[in-house]
């Protein structure tokens, strides 16, 4: 017999966690997912249409310990960086990120947060299904675990605590109620960016910890993805 999924969710002990990628902000902001993030930025290094397909070729041809898509951001990134300092005409941050740029931020990074928020807009023809997930957080779930870097989540998810990366989900006591980790980062703190093969092999040596925070999450919850 099929099930709808209220059937499904009617079943469970506990509220369930929702564990969300960029499929939702694509469909309800129009955002990009991450080799659309990717394209974009190549295309400011080189204005081509094959620019991408580029740093993917190089890649291929190098070795990725985590995979190709972190190498292709780390080859655009370091060329981006280089541009950036050269070209004034490609800045879009505020002053308060230029400051910490100086202090060592990537341009890469403060970039890609200052694009995903100044694109971030709600598609009007999705409203009512967005409001209907904001009723469904009132009372019908313990927290979200997210990839994403936007904060579509928080702004229609009322009363939820933010726990951005790692040290903040490892750190934190779960209490099952009205949570939000976004485990790889937030537009909010650039600096916090999960994006390139660095931060992933940073990421993968510390992820035993957060494994584990999660298979208790994943132990005690109903994970709906």
């Amino acid at each position: 017999l099929l099930m709808k999924i209220s059937d499904v969710v009617e079943k469970f002990n506990t509220t369930p966690f929702l564990f969300l990628g960029s499929g939702i902000t694509r469909r309800y902001c129009n955002l990009p997912d991450w080799k659309g993030l990717l394209e974009h930025f190549a295309k400011q290094v080189n204005n081509d249409d094959f620019a991408y397909s580029a740093y993917e070729n190089r890649a291929k041809k190098m070795d990725c310990p985590v995979g190709v898509m972190p190498k292709i951001a780390e080859l655009i990134q370091a060329d981006y960086d280089e541009k950036w300092f050269a070209d004034p005409s490609i800045r879009t941050v505020s002053t308060d990120v230029m400051i910490k740029i100086k202090d060592g931020l990537s341009p890469f990074k403060a970039e890609v947060s200052s694009y995903i928020t100044a694109g971030f807009s709600v598609d009007d023809r999705y409203k009512e299904e967005i409001e209907m997930l904001s009723r469904l957080s009132e009372k019908k779930l313990a927290g979200v675990i997210t990839t994403n870097y936007d904060n579509f989540i928080e702004n229609h998810f009322n009363g939820y605590t933010v726990y951005v990366g790692q040290k903040e989900l490892i750190f934190s006591a779960i209490q099952g109620v009205a949570e939000i980790f976004k485990i790889h980062g937030s537009v909010e703190n650039p600096e916090s960016l999960i994006i390139n093969e660095r931060d992933y092999m940073d990421f993968d040596r510390h992820s035993a910890y957060l494994a584990a925070k999660l298979m208790t999450i994943f132990m005690e919850y109903p994970i709906i993805f």
